[in-house]
């Protein structure tokens, strides 16, 4: 497992890596794609038309003969823009004139930004442009709010231009900006307001396609998907109300449809994405608004595909239910995502940015503050990229809790690993082992002896092994209790223990029969040290019930001076050591028990019967 999560540490560090270049991207294009607007060949002079017009509510009178328009005529009255022309009343017709400038343009146009709703353009008494129609009776549908540039005659300057213009929508008149230029320099203005627009949409559908497909690798589909068509619907909606749109298709009203049901479904998304964060207690507020958007999209586009109501009349109560739903949906889940931590502050952050921009741009549209331009496209761009910021605090904890979960797994292996080790050497301790005395086995002290046995052999040096058996055992364990007989044996293992020396291999060889194989002793110092050991257990007291139990051994000790002659294989040395030693302590216990038989030979071939 830890080799799997080490595996997967470069393959997160790697994806943090791309997500950081992305960023990197998405952040020169931000900042390259305005100075790329602005590096384009700067267009000569236009002059924008302001304080010199003149409007007239209701149709002009015509001519009964020639059927022309009797522009004279009329109460005319001056305004310095006719944006929002003021005392509409009933009226669904106005009549806007200016006199326009003469300049020494090569190709002079007029620009107007946008008009509410249809228009007709007069000059000399003859139509020069025109977008939409209006019918005898002074009537005419929506068509969409494009931008307009048409070409004016070359007597411009001398006569008057006339705009007659229809609206049953609550605007009328021309808004944004009407300017005159050459055709070059105000196409140019358009394209470099279209460019600058382009990069906020390469953002929104930059930062919609990361975050879905990191939510995704994420496993969090429905939080993914719903951010990924609420981006696309956001650069949607931009791409629909930007210049460059008239121009790739010139569809003014399939592009406001667009715009409109996009801008018109935001609420919904919002809801949606609320409810997969929140899926655990999903929040009834967030219901309520998606049911809400649902029916006023719902209502609208039936309303306008069957009645005469037209969609964008739902503009302005939208706005006021956009500000109620959204609010509702921020206070209604502002303590839940609380909750959730840095994740949850970032996504109220993202909805309270895209909520004051668009608030804003509202309060802008509708002239009740100075005209901010970009304000809700900033507040787009700020929810994307709260929604990405998300996901790479997401990956940013993901990777700090894998390290931490290595650390703890590897510190976890490391110490399993020791008491692996440790258990390791406790089994081989217990297999070498005796469990009661805590000497070495049998088996054990076979591989140590025979080693030592052929270390004697390598280095010249004497053998010397001691068997020795308690005295009268039996009788202890049948009088005392086995009890009792586990205590004796320990005491003289531990006897025997601080009797020999270090190097001396001491083994329980079975029972109460204990063997010594003494490490590079002479045969005078192994007499010695049998004897000692002889007359320790002698004088040693075992007490058990208030109780004192003396108990004595009988020692055989071979000692061997040459094992180089004749040799043949430590086994073989072995066996005929401790078949001697149990010979001599035979002969001890034969004679009385309690004393040492010690046989000294000088070569092997004393070992070996006749």
């Amino acid at each position: 497992m830890v080799i799997s999560l080490r595996q997967s540490l470069p393959r997160l560090a790697e994806r943090r890596y791309v997500m950081m270049k992305l960023i990197s991207l998405l952040l020169s294009l931000f900042i390259v794609m305005p100075s790329l607007a602005d590096s384009i060949q700067q267009p000569p002079a236009k002059q924008v038309l302001t304080g010199n017009w003149l409007y007239h509510w209701g149709d002009l009178p015509k001519d009964p003969t020639t059927g022309q328009w009797l522009f004279k005529q009329g109460k005319w009255n001056a305004i310095d823009f006719p944006a929002d022309i003021p005392g509409q009343k009933d009226e669904n017709i106005v009549w806007i004139k200016i006199d326009l400038p003469s300049g020494n343009w090569r190709d002079p146009y007029l620009f107007a930004s946008s008009v509410d709703l249809t228009m007709q353009v007069f000059h000399k008494n003859q139509q020069i442009y025109h977008f939409g129609d209006i019918d005898e009776q002074g009537n005419g549908q929506f068509e969409g709010w494009p931008w307009h540039v048409f070409q004016l005659p070359n007597d411009y300057a001398q006569h008057t231009l006339y705009f007659r213009v229809f609206s049953d929508y609550p605007y009328i008149g021309l808004s944004g900006e009407v300017a005159i230029g050459d055709r070059f320099s105000l196409l140019n203005d358009v394209y470099q307001r279209g460019l600058a627009g382009l990069s906020f949409i390469l953002i929104l559908l930059l930062v919609g396609i990361i975050s879905t497909v990191m939510g995704t690798i994420k496993k969090d589909r429905v939080v993914a998907i719903s951010t990924g068509l609420l981006s696309f619907n956001l650069a949607l909606m931009m791409f629909s109300e930007n210049e460059l749109s008239q121009v790739v298709l010139f569809e003014p009203l399939l592009w406001r449809y667009i715009a409109a049901f996009c801008y018109f479904l935001i609420p919904a998304f919002l809801a949606i994405i609320t409810l997969a964060w929140l899926k655990e207690k999903p929040p009834l507020v967030a219901y309520v608004v998606l049911i809400i958007t649902t029916l006023f999209v719902a209502g609208v586009a039936l309303l306008s595909s069957f009645t005469s109501f037209s969609f964008v009349n739902a503009y302005p109560y939208f706005d006021v239910l956009f500000i109620v739903l959204v609010l509702a949906l921020i206070i209604g889940c502002f303590s839940r995502f609380n909750k959730l931590g840095i994740t949850g502050r970032l996504m109220t952050f993202g909805i309270l940015a895209l909520f004051i921009s668009s608030v804003l741009d509202m309060l802008s549209a509708s002239g009740l503050i100075t005209w901010l331009g970009h304000a809700g496209q900033w507040g787009l761009v700020l929810f994307t990229l709260a929604s990405l910021t998300i996901y790479l605090v997401q990956d940013w904890q993901q990777q700090i809790a894998l390290n931490d979960l290595t650390h703890q797994l590897e510190s976890k292996v490391l110490n399993r690993t020791a008491e692996l080790h440790e258990s390791k050497k406790q089994l081989e301790k217990l297999s070498r082992e005796d469990f009661l005395t805590k000497l070495i086995n049998r088996r054990a002290f076979s591989d140590l002896a025979l080693n030592e046995i052929s270390n004697a052999v390598r280095h010249k040096r004497p053998v010397s092994l001691v068997l020795f058996d308690l005295d009268h055992f039996k009788e202890v364990n049948d009088k005392y209790g086995h009890a009792t007989g586990d205590l004796v044996l320990k005491a003289v293992a531990s006897t025997t223990k601080d009797t020999c020396r270090e190097g001396d291999l001491i083994c329980r060889y079975g029972g109460e029969e204990f063997v010594i194989l003494l490490h590079a002793t002479e045969p005078e110092y192994a007499q010695l040290l049998v004897q000692r050991l002889c007359a320790a257990i002698k004088d040693l007291d075992v007490i058990a019930n208030n109780k004192t139990i003396k108990i004595t051994a009988s020692f055989g000790l071979i000692c061997l001076k040459d094992v180089t002659k004749h040799y043949e294989n430590t086994e073989q040395v072995l066996e005929q050591l401790l078949a001697k030693a149990d010979k001599m302590m035979y002969e001890v216990k034969v004679a009385g028990r309690d004393g040492v038989k010690v046989s000294e030979l000088n070569t092997m071939e004393s070992l070996t019967p006749k």
